[in-house]
C-alpha cells in the first residue's frame, strides 16, 4: 500500500485513555511488567536514568536497569525504585558483551519487555551485543538510540525477528538504517517511513520530531502533542522508557508506541507551561507523566 497524507490518521486522546483501563484491587507489581533496560555508558549515565525512570512513572511493575557497573551508585541514589544489574565495560566505560553474555541472557528470559540501546555507545562489543540481544529477545524489544545506529549495518536479522520490535530513531538515525541523507528523510517523512514498512513488516516504526509518525504494516498515525521545548538531549531516552514501559503492561507494540509519543508530548506540553519552552528540560518531562496520566485517567 502506498501512502499519501489522507492515509494518515492523528492519534486520538480517547483511543489512548482506553488503553489504560483502572487497576484491579488484587493487582500486584508482577501484573504490571518486568522491564530490562540495557542502557547507559561511563560517558552517558543520564540516559540510563531517564529511560528508566520514565519507565517507572510509566506504570512498569518491576524495571531493571543493566548498565555500566560504575553508574550504579550515582544511579541508585537518584532511582530508588528500580533494579540494577552490574554490567562489565572496557576501558572506556562500554559496556561489553563478552563477559556479560550469560547474565544478559538469563535476566533478557525473565523480561516481558526489553530496552536497549539509550547511551550504550557504538563500539564493536556495543555491536555485538545488539546483535545477540535482537536474536536472543523473544519477548517485545524496543530498540533506540545506539541500538538503533548498532544494527543499522544489519538490519536483515530485524527483519528476520518473529516477535515484536519496536524502533525509536530520530532523523539522523533513520537516515542510517534507511541509508539516505537526512535530508531526505525530513523532505518526504511519510515516504520514508512507508520504505521502511515494506523493509521490516513486522516492526513498529517511530519516526520522531515535528508531527511524530508511527506506522505499522498498514497504518500511519500521526501524533499532534509536544512542542520544541522538547528538542533536547535526553527526550527521546524517556520516550523510549514510556514506551518500553507500556510494552512491558502487555499494550500492543502499535499501542504502545502511540501511547508513547502521545503522553510524552503531552508531558512535554504540560512542562512547557510550567518552566517554558526555552527553560525546560527533560527530567522536567518525566516530572509531568503524573499530570498527563491523570488527564487520561479523567477521559477514559
Amino acid at each position: 500500500m502506498e501512502f499519501t497524507d489522507g492515509n494518515i490518521r492523528e492519534i486520538a486522546f480517547s483511543e489512548i485513555c482506553s488503553l489504560f483501563p483502572e487497576r484491579r484491587k488484587d493487582s500486584h507489581k508482577g501484573d504490571f511488567g518486568r522491564l530490562l533496560c540495557i542502557t547507559g555508558s561511563r560517558r552517558m549515565p543520564g540516559a540510563s536514568l531517564m529511560s528508566v525512570y520514565s519507565a517507572l512513572r510509566s506504570g512498569a511493575g518491576l524495571v531493571t536497569a543493566a548498565t555500566a557497573e560504575e553508574n550504579i551508585p550515582a544511579l541508585s541514589s537518584r532511582c530508588f525504585e528500580a533494579m540494577f544489574l552490574p554490567l562489565k565495560t572496557d576501558d572506556k566505560g562500554f559496556i561489553t558483551w563478552h563477559g556479560n553474555e550469560d547474565i544478559l541472557c538469563g535476566m533478557i528470559s525473565k523480561s516481558d519487555a526489553v530496552l536497549i540501546g539509550c547511551g550504550i555507545g557504538l563500539t564493536e562489543e556495543t555491536v555485538l551485543m545488539t546483535k545477540n540481544v535482537i536474536r536472543l529477545t523473544k519477548c517485545p524489544l524496543i530498540i533506540d538510540a545506539d541500538g538503533l545506529n548498532a544494527a543499522a549495518g544489519c538490519i536483515d536479522i530485524i527483519a528476520d525477528r518473529e516477535e515484536p520490535v519496536i524502533l525509536t530513531p530520530h532523523p539522523g538515525e533513520m537516515a542510517r538504517i534507511a541509508k539516505v541523507s537526512v535530508q531526505e528523510v525530513q523532505r518526504s517523512r511519510v515516504y520514508t517511513i512507508n520504505n521502511m514498512m515494506k523493509q521490516l513488516p513486522g516492526a513498529v516504526i517511530v519516526l520522531k520530531g515535528h508531527g511524530t509518525l508511527v506506522g505499522y504494516k498498514n497504518e500511519i498515525f500521526i501524533n499532534t502533542t509536544g512542542n520544541p521545548g522538547m528538542s533536547r538531549g535526553g527526550s527521546g531516552d524517556v520516550l523510549a522508557g514510556m514506551t518500553a514501559a507500556f510494552a512491558a503492561q502487555k499494550l500492543t507494540p502499535q499501542d504502545a508506541a502511540k501511547a508513547g509519543v502521545y503522553l510524552h508530548g503531552m508531558a512535554g506540553d504540560i512542562a512547557a507551561e510550567k518552566f517554558s519552552q526555552t527553560a525546560m528540560l527533560p527530567r522536567d518531562i518525566i516530572e509531568c507523566i503524573p499530570e498527563a496520566f491523570l488527564k487520561a485517567e479523567r477521559n477514559r
